[in-house]
């Protein structure tokens, strides 16, 4: 199972590895698309995305409750969706 995670660590999801793609300029490729699919699918109805995990580790203090809607995999998801669709003008 998937699940969206913040801060990601040294581990990797889908939004890390789409991030990627996007940072270097990728063009889209049919190979995603099911991995795009599971990101839309995670979307709430408010347009959010939660945190649904939360690696062990040291932190200096809690950003964000875990299960609940998540400002930095939002962003991540909607660069990454931005990217999917030809708006994102680096």
């Amino acid at each position: 199972m998937m699940r969206f995670s913040f801060p990601p660590r040294w581990h990797y999801d889908v939004l890390r590895g789409f991030d990627y793609f996007r940072e270097c300029g990728s063009p889209r490729d049919k190979r995603l698309e099911e991995g795009i699919m599971l990101v839309e699918v995670r979307r709430r109805d408010d347009g959010r995305w939660l945190l649904q995990n939360r690696y062990p580790g040291r932190t200096f203090f809690e950003m964000e409750d875990l299960g609940e809607p998540s400002r930095w995999n939002t962003l991540r998801a909607l660069r990454v969706l931005r990217w999917w669709e030809g708006e994102d003008r680096q």
